[in-house]
């Protein structure tokens, strides 16, 4: 063999082994992107904290939205803290959106400050099996970054407490909020308007007969729609003022309507 076909054999073992290389390389990507596909990001992961500036009470609040899963676990910067499963049928169907609250102690029994200690600021994973009817999709993932920034609660305007008002052209009313319950600056990013008949739901029905409605923070009034309220009816009403983490702090009142 001469030198030159010892050459041009090297040089083809080398392109031979450089493509084997460059092969191997394609699928370990292709591997790892398919790897990824399987983490499917949650649709929603909100972790919050809700404090009502009437009842003096404080606890957190959660959601989760998405195409399906089978299992969730929360955990945040001080380990595991919650675990939800589906089982039997409904397990292998798939669950998609679940809202959960805590216990809301009575800040004069459990002062704040220990409250915040169950659950420190901070990132928390919600990670689960991904499920699409009864079809395993790998897993699904999702992050909630929780503060302990409180608002303090809209200070309620009009109707004051307990005002008969009219049905028609009734105009409800708030201060503004810009402080924490500590009193730092607080950026609100919106308000919730709710009010309700005051009676118990229909007993097959989830949620009372009423509005809610969110409004930007910008706005501290509204008229409400005559069609909502009825003659000679109690109502409950309330608004939560919404910080840009998604803590909120609300105030409540109540009013009726004349005939």
């Amino acid at each position: 063999m001469n030198a030159r076909t010892t050459t041009i054999l090297s040089f083809a073992v080398i392109l031979t082994v450089a493509a084997v290389l460059f092969t191997s390389g394609q699928f370990a990507l292709a591997g790892g992107e398919a790897s990824k596909k399987h983490d499917i990001p949650l649709k929603e992961a909100k972790l919050i904290i809700e404090h009502n500036a009437k009842d003096h009470d404080t606890g957190f609040q959660g959601f989760i939205d998405s195409e399906g899963w089978k299992w969730i676990t929360v955990t945040g910067p001080d380990g595991k803290v919650l675990r939800f499963q589906g089982d039997g049928m409904l397990g292998k169907l798939g669950l998609t959106e679940l809202f959960f609250e805590s216990v809301e102690p009575a800040n004069a029994d459990v002062p704040i400050a220990e409250v915040l200690k169950t659950m420190p600021e901070g990132k928390y994973v919600f990670k689960g099996s991904a499920i699409e009817v009864g079809e395993n999709k790998g897993t699904t993932i999702g992050i909630a970054l929780l503060t302990h920034d409180i608002p303090e609660g809209p200070v309620l305007l009009s109707p004051v407490e307990d005002a008969v008002v009219p049905v028609e052209d009734l105009m409800v009313s708030w201060n503004p909020v810009d402080k924490t319950i500590e009193g730092s600056e607080v950026n609100i990013i919106a308000y919730q308007l709710i009010i309700e008949k005051a009676e118990p739901p229909h007993p097959n029905m989830i949620g009372k007969m009423g509005l809610s409605m969110y409004l930007p923070a910008s706005v501290t009034q509204i008229t409400i729609p005559k069609e909502i309220l009825e003659p000679e009816t109690d109502y409950n009403w309330e608004v939560l003022a919404i910080e840009e983490s998604g803590n909120q702090s609300l105030n409540s009142s109540q009013f009726s309507t004349s005939d």
